[in-house]
């Protein structure tokens, strides 16, 4: 089974403890600080733990600008494995800026099955490396929920460990691979979601661009461009119906790690993030939420979606399903900030996954 299994004991604890008091002092101060704890077994890493931390806050009148959150993530492995994560979602008084970036290190083996949509699973091998990645992006608001601006992304891959047994030909390029991608781009975004981490209705569009050049002390020179696609509807005062499309397009040249890759936890839940991984990726996927309790949900989900080394390569009837069903834990009920533990199935493949907010 591959994919993030969590150990939840205690977050019903954890979510009427922090989920009160973080209600309770709302009106009392504007930051709320939810912490978590993480604790999850992988075959890639065996046991591990470590704890996420949110803060939630509002930088103007709760009529015109919606609210931010940081995230930090810090966890360790039973494998000597380190994960460090922080992603941060802020906007300005009536929204005037937008920011929205991370910076992550990773020091994470992961399994590797060669490029393409049709690579073979019982090829499965061992890849370990190290990365440092930052990303930033400032939009300016041009009107009414719509903003545009700038991004940058910076990644620095480094000591590759590759020791195959069957994809032998695929070393000498995994290796002639590692090094620093470093790109400028831009993005537009129309958002009048009523909430980030928990939307119940409105519509988020991004299309953005990212040009790696030499100029910009990258290694690698190619580009890449996505259309992140998500529509909301508000059934009842209880339940929501979803719907996302995702595309990642990018020029020839791609280095390994930065091809569309296939799977994980946000979109084609139940396929190892990476699974499939080519230069192009198209998903599609809906969601239904139902609020059972104040602070217990449930959701269902399905997708489709596959990689293609062109755009002319991709064929809908050969596109990979996936499917699945999770709970939703309400940690603070004005934000409508959760916990979610979903598990998702494939075509022969399954995942558990926790993380903090919706996947889309």
């Amino acid at each position: 089974m591959r994919g993030l299994f969590v150990v939840a004991m205690c977050i019903v604890f954890f979510n009427d403890m922090f989920g009160q008091s973080a209600d309770s002092l709302e009106t009392q101060k504007n930051l709320r600080i939810i912490p978590l704890p993480a604790i999850f077994y992988t075959p890639e890493t065996r046991l591990g733990y470590g704890a996420l931390t949110t803060g939630i806050f509002n930088l103007g009148d709760k009529t015109t600008t919606r609210a931010s959150n940081v995230q930090v993530l810090g966890a360790y492995t039973l494998n000597d494995q380190i994960i460090f994560e922080t992603s941060h979602n802020i906007f300005t008084k009536n929204e005037e800026w937008v920011f929205n970036g991370a910076l992550n290190y990773y020091d994470f083996p992961i399994f590797y099955y060669g490029i393409g949509n049709d690579t073979n699973e019982d090829f499965e091998e061992d890849l370990e490396y190290q990365v440092f990645e930052f990303r930033e992006r400032v939009l300016k608001k041009v009107r009414n929920h719509l903003f545009a601006g700038l991004q940058v992304r910076y990644t620095d891959l480094y000591d590759l460990d590759f020791e195959p047994k069957f994809l032998i030909a695929d070393k000498p390029l995994l290796e002639s691979q590692t090094g620093k991608n470093a790109a400028i781009g831009f993005s537009v975004v129309y958002d009048n979601r009523d909430n980030v981490l928990n939307a119940t209705e409105g519509m988020f569009l991004n299309v953005a661009s990212f040009h790696h050049q030499q100029a910009f002390g990258s290694d690698f020179t190619y580009n890449r461009y996505t259309v992140d696609l998500r529509k909301f509807w508000g059934l009842t005062d209880k339940s929501v119906l979803a719907a996302q499309f995702f595309g990642e397009f990018n020029s020839s040249n791609v280095p390994f790690r930065e091809m569309a890759l296939m799977g994980g936890d946000m979109i084609m839940r139940g396929y190892y993030n990476g699974r499939y991984r080519d230069n192009q990726q198209m998903a599609l996927q809906g969601e239904y939420r139902y609020q059972v309790l104040p602070k217990l949900g449930f959701t269902v989900f399905s997708a489709m979606g596959d990689v293609a080394s062109e755009l002319s390569k991709f064929d809908m009837g050969d596109f990979k399903w996936a499917a699945g069903a999770g709970l939703r834990f309400m940690v603070n009920k004005s934000d409508r900030a959760n916990i979610r533990i979903d598990y998702g199935i494939g075509d022969g493949v399954s995942g558990f996954y926790f993380a903090f907010a919706e996947a889309f």
